[in-house]
């Protein structure tokens, strides 16, 4: 077991090592992404139940070549750009917090809001698309704050995903309170979504692909809590 007291987050973090934790992590995220994406075509399954035979066709289409694939290509781009971007603070000495690390964000925030998948899937010409912008920039920075400790750790015992997650942050209410703070903004997303349905950029079924969404989004906080649960056990190595 890798010791939480032995754990060093180093200013200085080397460039070989930094890239090590940026691979861990960035396989981490990846596998997230594919359950995500996996719990939203079971859902989908699920709510076309009670669709007409006309009606499902298109709607099972549209999920599934509109959504989910435009879903996965946004969010390998997120992630790659969160990932580049800890890695550079980082180098650069960047503290979180600083004026340095806002003006980091500000610059690179218009990338990020091109590949998030809630900014893809929204019409940028609605009344309400200044707030849903405004509440990203919650999340963009919440997930920057999130990464850069898990990358700055110095320990060469380092082997997978959980022992860093351990060595980052000390307890599993520290994890759950970094977690919470991401997905406390996207659950903020979702609630400018719900109040009008028409800022998302898909031509039917509006109500049954949000719908959708939120399940899937409900249902992987959940797991992401069990997650860490398991990093934190006694037993976990």
């Amino acid at each position: 077991m890798i010791s939480n007291r032995s754990a060093k987050i180093s200013i200085s973090t080397s460039l070989e090592t930094i890239s090590r934790n940026s691979d861990l992590v960035k396989e981490h995220l990846l596998r997230q992404m594919r359950e995500s994406l996996a719990v939203g075509k079971r859902l989908i399954g699920e709510e076309l139940t009670g669709l007409t035979l006309v009606l499902k066709p298109i709607v099972l289409s549209m999920y599934s070549n509109l959504v989910q694939k435009d879903l996965e290509k946004g969010t390998i781009k997120t992630i790659n750009q969160l990932l580049n971007l800890s890695k550079s603070m980082i180098v650069d000495g960047i503290e979180l917090k600083s004026e340095q690390f806002y003006k980091r964000l500000t610059d690179n925030f218009p990338i990020y809001l091109k590949n998030d998948q809630t900014g893809r899937l929204c019409k940028r010409n609605h009344m309400n698309f200044k707030r849903l912008e405004d509440n990203l920039r919650k999340t963009f920075e919440a997930q920057i704050c999130s990464i850069i400790p898990l990358l700055k750790i110095d320990n060469k015992e380092i082997q997978n995903y959980y022992q860093l997650c351990r060595s980052a942050f000390e307890t599993v209410e520290e994890c759950k309170s970094i977690l919470k703070k991401q997905t406390d903004a996207m659950y903020n997303a979702q609630q400018i979504i719900k109040k009008d349905l028409s800022i998302l950029d898909i031509p039917t079924a509006r109500s049954i692909i949000f719908k959708i969404l939120r399940k899937g989004f409900d249902i992987q906080v959940r797991n992401f809590d069990k997650a860490i649960e398991r990093i934190y056990a006694a037993d976990m190595v």
